[in-house]
């Protein structure tokens, strides 16, 4: 597989970190199978319209996939070349149409009982398979997606909205899915993309007021594609891509695995650079737009280095302080006890004092 367009190529490394992970993966599981099914394929993205952070309308499948004849099919007006407006649940193409069949966090835009009719609506028109990416309801997702939109509640006092209809329409089931999958008799492999604790450390400081700036959500993205994406294919997962093949052969879709189940990680592995991006993200929550913008995010990057060893002294100074306390304590105590055993001494003393003084007082005798 040729990566010499993800590493070189500016404008897809300023895509949003997460539309750059997906897309990328789906090329790669695209080119996997293209000495089977083709060099040039005909490719249809559902639900792939795109709007960047400066309002500028794209369909980055086509940046993707820049050899393939690609059609985007989306709701929104747009004048495009390529591009469709339609319905995925009633697309507009017959049977067979395309070689393969795209969608990236569409699914989770379906209201759920016409989920079914969307699976069926892109098995109908595709020749070879489906590549599907969307979150999916697991317990780190909803919890990571329900703490993002509270924090940009109380951060930016909004709403997001594809967070609001995630809610509305609940995240897909992944037993459903492979029940429905099974049930029409289609193999499938799965594939983690967007591990959760990175994804949610990111839309953290995406949020942050300090990334009004648009240049700096372009850093940001560009870092993140350029150096971390290759690791975040592990559980658990924001989202999943599913490859599904509709032409009963099986060559392709062992191809695919061949080709991508060696870039998954093992789950919840300590890989380096995650850690550091949960703390820089906390570390960004707490700065203001005051000064140089520059020498702002300049600082916390320049810590991380340092982290460790802010840490480790902080928990000496903390088990010192400690055991000044407990040494304190002890020393109150020992105090407190020689002070009971002086009042008692005392009292013992003065008793004594006044019985010696009365047998010293002569007895009156009675008359």
């Amino acid at each position: 597989m040729d990566n010499h367009v993800f590493t070189t190529n500016d404008a897809l490394l300023r895509l949003p970190f997460d539309q750059y992970g997906r897309y990328r993966l789906i090329r790669e599981i695209l080119d996997a199978a293209r000495p089977l099914l083709g060099p040039r394929l005909r490719v249809l993205d559902v639900g792939g319209l795109a709007v960047t952070r400066r309002g500028e309308t794209i369909l980055p499948a086509q940046l993707f996939l820049p050899a393939d004849d690609v059609t985007v099919l989306d709701m929104p007006a747009c004048d495009l070349p390529g591009y469709v407006r339609g319905d995925g649940r009633g697309i507009a193409f017959a049977d067979r149409t395309f070689d393969m069949v795209i969608s990236c966090d569409t699914l989770e835009h379906v209201p759920a009982p016409d989920r079914a009719a969307f699976w069926g609506e892109l098995l109908r028109v595709t020749r070879h398979g489906v590549i599907l990416a969307a979150p999916f309801n697991e317990p780190p997702t909803v919890a990571a997606e329900a703490l993002l939109q509270g924090y940009i509640q109380a951060e930016l006092r909004v709403t997001q909205p594809q967070l609001a209809e995630h809610s509305q329409y609940g995240l897909p089931d992944r037993a459903l899915t492979s029940g429905l999958l099974d049930s029409l008799g289609r193999r499938y492999r799965t594939y983690p993309v967007g591990y959760v604790h990175a994804w949610l450390a990111m839309m953290l400081a995406k949020h942050t007021r300090l990334f009004a700036d648009l240049d700096l959500h372009d850093q940001l993205d560009r870092y993140y594609n350029q150096f971390l994406v290759a690791a975040e294919r592990r559980e658990p997962s924001y989202r999943h891509v599913w490859v599904v093949e509709s032409d009963g052969r099986s060559d392709w879709l062992d191809a695919v695995s061949t080709a991508v189940a060696p870039t998954i990680s093992p789950a919840d592995t300590d890989t380096a650079g995650w850690r550091d991006l949960a703390t820089w993200a906390i570390q960004l929550h707490g700065m203001r737009l005051a000064g140089d913008q520059a020498a702002q995010i300049h600082g916390p990057l320049a810590s991380l280095s340092q982290r460790d060893d802010q840490i480790a002294r902080l928990q000496t100074a903390l088990a010192q302080r400690d055991a000044q306390i407990a040494d304190l304590e002890r020393r109150a105590n020992w105090l407190d006890g020689q002070a009971r055993a002086a009042r008692l001494a005392l009292e013992a003393v003065e008793h004594g004092m006044v019985m010696r003084l009365m047998r010293r007082l002569p007895l009156r005798r009675r008359r």
